[in-house]
């Protein structure tokens, strides 16, 4: 799935954030909501499913609490762009739930905390 989604773009509106574009395998930040408790950001990253693909992904990740998870969105192969909250997620990757979860999740692009989540390797744990 990563290497048949490799430089395909998404741009995702994040209202007073604004409008980004994201290429599937950049290395970007982009900062998404900040007010007084919380800096969330989204990076570039990839995802490992259970079944041991990769996929490149959009993590949303809370800066301000040691780099709690919020969102991840995944590049597909037909071009499309696909968040997990979505309904029809798992098919749309055209993966069972057991092929999917549990995954792990790896920034590409930067990130500004001391993410108690993320392993030696840069994986998250």
């Amino acid at each position: 799935m990563k290497k048949q989604t490799k430089g395909n773009e998404v741009i995702i509106d994040y209202g007073k954030a604004g409008k980004h574009t994201f290429i599937a395998g950049g290395r970007k930040r982009r900062l998404i909501d900040e007010d007084y408790s919380t800096c969330t950001v989204a990076v570039n990253g990839l995802v490992r499913f259970a079944d041991g693909t990769e996929a490149y992904a959009i993590l949303e990740i809370d800066e301000s609490s040691s780099g709690e998870h919020w969102g991840t969105g995944i590049f597909l192969p037909d071009g499309g762009f696909s968040w997990q909250f979505d309904d029809d997620f798992v098919q749309r990757l055209g993966k069972r739930k057991e092929e999917v979860f549990p995954y792990t999740y790896k920034y590409t692009g930067p990130v500004r905390a001391n993410d108690h989540h993320i392993g030696a390797d840069g994986w998250s744990l």
